[in-house]
């Protein structure tokens, strides 16, 4: 059953108040609904996705099967009269939307400017310009010149199309600015509000693209990497953009990328890499709830085929006062790097 098969889907994202309270943890708009698409109504409240993976978790699907047996969509249909006499009608499948992407000229306006890049001068701290300036063409990371010092991850699909720019700003540990004007933001969100501060229409493609029907960075991190890298080069996924970036040249045997966030690791997501092999980074969390959410996900998806595995050497490595703080692999990295075992290389993690 493909993805469009589904009756039941997930409300798309088309800004704040497409979210929800979750009903598990309390915490405002970062429950996820799940929507009939028969009837285009959402369903019952405790229905849905908490954003919140690694602090709550909570997630009841319709398909998901109760304790007598019987799923939401079960019940739906056993409470639906039919008839052997009628023919039951089958609801076309509707032609896929368009996509819309930024024009090449939003995207390539932000390329460069590095020395307004609060990223990009960490790198060149780090690893020195050469490297560092290699890593950001590689990423092809932006400057934002609407929110200064912040860097732009722009999300590039296997087609080359620009699917969506996200907005970061770092503090001098590496570490990204949550509140106040550098906090997290998307470019679709950002130039609408530039252009009502300046009293400027808002430009044909970016209402298009800032439509609930266009899906905005439904791809990988890195992605483009593909185009110049061998066949049988395996990749290894972590959740943060700012990640993939640091592990590139510490472990170069693989092709780095990045979901942006723990529960963005779906199917549709893999699909362009699914003839690679593939390694799972979850961050650290309490519990090893991030990791088990994974390993789920790995166990599922190497039932369609998939050649993937989770590296649990950050569960094995991480002291329980690392993990609470919520460590990842950049934070091991700039920290307490030792270097690698030559096993890694094998990706058998």
């Amino acid at each position: 059953m493909s993805r469009t098969d589904y009756r039941f889907t997930l409300v798309k994202y088309s800004g704040k108040s497409s979210r929800c309270t979750c009903p598990n943890c309390g915490r405002p708009r970062r429950f996820t609904r799940y929507l009939d698409t028969h009837t285009n109504q959402q369903l019952p409240e405790e229905y849905g996705i908490c954003d919140r993976a690694d602090q709550c978790g909570y997630r009841l699907s319709p398909y998901e099967k109760g304790r007598f047996g019987q799923s939401y969509a079960d019940q739906l249909k056993e409470d639906r009269p039919s008839s052997s006499h009628c023919q039951q009608y089958r609801k076309p499948t509707p032609a896929p939307p368009a996509i819309v992407s930024p024009p090449d000229v939003v995207f390539k306006a932000t390329l460069g400017h590095y020395e307004h890049n609060s990223l990009a001068r960490l790198l060149r701290e780090h690893f020195g310009w050469t490297v560092a300036d290699e890593l950001l063409s590689r990423f092809q990371i932006g400057t934002s010149v609407h929110q200064p010092g912040s860097c732009v991850f722009w999300y590039i699909d296997e087609a080359a199309r620009v699917r969506g720019g996200k907005i970061m700003l770092y503090d001098e540990t590496f570490h990204r600015i949550k509140e106040g004007l550098g906090r997290p933001d998307w470019m679709h969100t950002v130039l609408p509000a530039i252009c009502r501060r300046q009293s400027k229409p808002v430009p044909g493609w970016l209402s298009a693209y800032a439509a609930p029907s266009n899906e905005k960075s439904p791809c990988l991190f890195g992605l483009p990497q593909l185009v110049a890298s061998s066949g049988n080069q395996p990749i290894a996924i972590v959740e943060s953009e700012k990640t993939a970036i640091l592990a590139t040249p510490y472990m170069p045997g693989f092709l780095w990328m990045a979901t942006g966030s723990l529960v963005n690791l779906t199917e549709a997501r893999l699909s362009p890499i699914k003839s690679r092999r593939i390694v799972l980074w979850p961050d650290a969390s309490v519990n090893g709830r991030a990791y088990q959410l994974w390993a789920d996900k790995a166990a599922e998806l190497r039932g369609r085929g998939y050649d993937i595995t989770v590296s649990n050497h950050l569960e094995k490595t991480l002291t329980e006062q690392q993990k609470a703080a919520g460590y990842d692999l950049a934070d091991l990295i700039l920290n307490d790097w030792p270097g690698y075992p030559p096993s890694w290389d094998n990706t058998s993690l």
